[in-house]
């Protein structure tokens, strides 16, 4: 107390100035104060606390589980096949060029100033506006939900293949075991995020089981043998495609090698039920190596692409026909494989540091899950026969030292999948419910601890029940793909408008972005959309639009900023300088008049409101087209004289010894 006194009256702090600053504390904390009581009042508690994950177990983790999805074990191999190791690869480089562009922009977005919860959603809305960011968020929300829903019945299907008889795969023996799945993943996704966590680790250990127990079985095996014994029964070859009683071997990596014979493999594939007869050539004339191939194996063989007629790429699920596995159909089956990358994002309410966990987390991510596919791309191309890679999406789990490992590994992907997107779609709802674009502020209310979306949740877990009661959605797929790419373009976007008009207020942390990185990544989403399903893309895009529309006409113009004004600032600014570097032509000659209201202490008569304002009509009527400019004069003696203009006189003594130094000059 005695030192609070004694500061208070400081021989050198006025007792004015200390009154002041009290004020001004007051005024501080009664803000504050104002704000936590509208916070409250939206988040439907009166004491919030926020969950404090870090890089690892909020952004690394998440991310690289749902880029390590099913694709990874079930289509790298396909991609070989049908597109050689050099075609596989150069799509897997565009994906990830793709994937590391949009990080960059969002990197920088979340770096500029303070991130709260909803993660690509506010990211867009607080850049791009509401009506972008909320169509783009609301479609990212279904996109999440009926995520959950295929990767649950994936998970199901992978289940009912290995541990059941094939008579019990029927639909209400699916549908029980899929709801059954998603209550387990709806309970820890209420629980909050220290139980996502915990699974996501239990979940991330049998994953890193299975792609080490996968990579280290296509790269160290030594032995050959039969993996594949008959080409021709497999579910997806075509028929009359001569592949009836030829077989695919899995052989030990090498650049260029010999066949050897498969007469040490004959007993394990007629126990299989195979055939090695049939076809030309020796001992091996059952084999794929010697009928469709130079009797020789290694990456040297696969590396041009080679498409072939296959039932994976029909969308008639019961023709026997097949069509040609091309470019686009294998770009569809792989790139999801990317999309991924903004979970640790959606996560930004969650995060202790988002504005440095979010970027360092996904970067880690995509990249570890880039020299894991790069490891089975080159791994398969030297060792398992191409008719097994393109005919066979159970090749990997064939190659396998144990199946298991595989079903495993699928298995786990399916469900952090599932789990990741049902936590993050109820993150991006209660964002969205929270900024009251849409009449869904019910489920804007979040728990006293963690703030957890419970009833978000609620909303997310009874869409993707729905999905599994509706079944049969996988004809609107390729639009949910299209739902990801609209919010990576718009995503790009906002950062390449943001660094293009050069706002002051933008300056994030992360740099290594320009708006030419960003306005790149937005063409290639974009592009992506059509290339992948050039209809599809347009209902995506008319979605997006009456989405937008209807936000513009319900939302409140002046809720918050639109990058618009600063894009309408920047255009008009370019055209000026471009008008002003041109050399006036009388041709083109417009009138451009410039308006001067005398000063109000000026002497002499004043003009009148309305006399001013008949003064700018008829400056109007004269200028017809062009353009008039009006201003109110000062008077020189109140701009410099006596040194009692303050900024103004500063200024006018500064114009004065600038214009005197260069007539000296």
């Amino acid at each position: 107390w005695r030192r609070a006194r004694r500061a208070s009256f400081h021989p050198c702090r006025p007792p004015c100035m200390t009154l002041t600053r009290t004020v001004q504390s007051i005024r501080r904390v009664t803000r504050f104060s104002m704000q936590q009581d509208l916070r409250t009042s939206l988040m439907g508690s009166s004491a919030v606390s926020h969950n404090n994950l870090g890089t690892l177990n909020g952004v690394f983790v998440p991310c690289l589980l749902n880029i390590l999805g099913a694709p990874l074990f079930l289509f790298v191999g396909f991609s070989v096949g049908m597109m050689g190791w050099l075609g596989s690869l150069a799509i897997f480089v565009f994906c990830e060029t793709l994937a590391y562009l949009t990080i960059s922009s969002f990197s920088a977005l979340v770096t500029n100033g303070r991130m709260r919860g909803g993660g690509a959603y506010f990211m867009i809305s607080r850049s791009l506006g509401p009506a972008f960011g909320g169509s783009s968020g609301l479609l990212f929300w279904l996109t999440y939900c009926l995520n959950v829903t295929f990767n649950t019945r994936s998970f199901t299907d992978v289940v009912f293949q290995t541990f059941f008889e094939p008579h019990t795969s029927t639909f209400s023996n699916k549908l029980a075991f899929s709801s059954a799945v998603l209550f387990l993943l709806f309970l820890v996704a209420v629980k909050g995020a220290g139980a996502f966590a915990r699974v996501n680790g239990l979940i991330f250990a049998g994953l890193t089981v299975a792609l080490a127990a996968a990579i280290g079985s296509v790269w160290l095996q030594r032995e050959a043998r039969v993996i594949v014994p008959d080409l021709g029964e497999l579910q997806y070859t075509p028929s009359g495609v001569g592949l009836d009683g030829v077989s695919a071997s899995y052989r030990p990596w090498a650049w260029d090698a010999p066949c050897v014979p498969a007469d040490f493999l004959l007993d394990a594939a007629l126990l299989d039920g195979g055939s090695l007869d049939g076809g030309s050539g020796g001992g091996g004339s059952g084999e794929w190596c010697f009928v469709n191939g130079s009797g020789r194996y290694g990456l040297r063989h696969t590396a041009l692409p080679s498409p072939v007629l296959s039932g994976q790429c029909d969308p008639s699920p019961h023709s026997a026909l097949g069509e040609l596995c091309d470019l686009p159909r294998v770009f569809s089956f792989v790139f999801p494989a990317v999309v991924g990358m903004m979970e640790g994002a959606n996560l930004s309410g969650d995060l202790r540091d988002p504005a440095s966990s979010i970027p360092a987390g996904t970067v880690g991510a995509v990249s570890t899950a880039f020299l894991c596919y790069l490891m089975l791309i080159f791994g398969q191309a030297g060792s398992v026969d191409r008719g097994a890679l393109q005919y066979d999406l159970s090749a990997m789990q064939h190659l396998c030292v144990r199946e298991g490992f595989v079903v495993l590994g699928v298995a786990t992907a399916c469900l952090s999948t599932a789990l990741g997107s049902m936590f993050g779609s109820a993150r991006i709802m209660q964002a969205i419910a929270r900024d009251r674009i849409f009449p869904l502020s019910f489920f804007a209310h979040g728990a006293a601890h963690g703030d957890e979306p419970r009833r978000a949740i609620v909303l997310s877990y009874t869409v993707a029940q729905a999905g599994l009661l509706i079944g049969g959605i996988d004809a609107v797929a390729p639009v949910l793909t299209n739902f990801f790419l609209v919010t990576y373009t718009l995503t790009n976007l906002a950062a390449a408008l943001l660094a293009l008009c050069g706002l002051p207020n933008f300056r994030p942390v992360w740099r290594l972005y320009s708006w030419q990185t960003s306005l790149l990544g937005a063409a290639l989403t974009a592009g992506s959309m059509f290339f992948l399903n050039p209809l599809f893309a347009l209902l995506t895009l008319a979605l997006a639009l009456a989405l937008g529309v209807y936000i513009s006409a319900t939302v409140p113009s002046g809720r918050w900023p639109s990058i618009s004004q600063a894009v309408a600032f920047l255009t008009a600014r370019s055209c000026l300088l471009t008008l002003d570097a041109q050399p006036a032509d009388p041709k083109y000659w417009r009138p451009s008049l410039l308006l001067l209201v005398p000063p109000s202490q000026a002497a002499g008569p004043q003009p009148t409101a309305g006399g001013a304002s008949l003064l700018l009509r008829l400056a109007h009527r004269l200028s017809g087209s062009g353009l008039v400019v009006g201003g109110r004069t000062l008077p020189l003696a109140a701009i410099g004289g006596g040194g009692g203009g303050g900024g103004l006189s500063m200024l006018y003594r500064l114009a004065t010894s600038s214009a005197s130094d260069a007539q000296g000059g």
